[in-house]
């Protein structure tokens, strides 16, 4: 759908490689995003709360945390101005 937009089009096939990368980090974001909902009901009490201790769900959030922040720097170095790690997760999970 995208690709039928010339202007979009014309960019992805003259510079394919920052496409890449950040399609790559959009799939490993939603990838660690459905593990984290996953360990997140395995980790719950009866209650809904769910254990933060736990290393695995401390582990994707680490890792979470270090993608959101390696496709912060790319942005910046490339002339955005978002700072924010929500507003750039909630604009790459679009």
């Amino acid at each position: 759908m995208i690709l039928r937009l010339p202007k979009i089009r014309k960019a992805l096939i003259g510079h394919p490689e920052p496409y890449r990368w950040y399609s790559g980090r959009r799939i490993e974001l939603e990838l660690l995003l459905l593990m984290c909902v996953n360990r997140s009901v395995i980790c719950s009490d009866e209650n809904g709360t769910v254990d933060y201790t736990d290393a695995i769900v401390q582990a994707l959030g680490r890792r979470i945390i270090e993608v959101l922040t390696d496709v912060g720097v790319r942005m910046r170095m490339e002339g955005s101005r978002v700072i924010n790690a929500q507003a750039i997760l909630d604009r790459i999970m679009m």
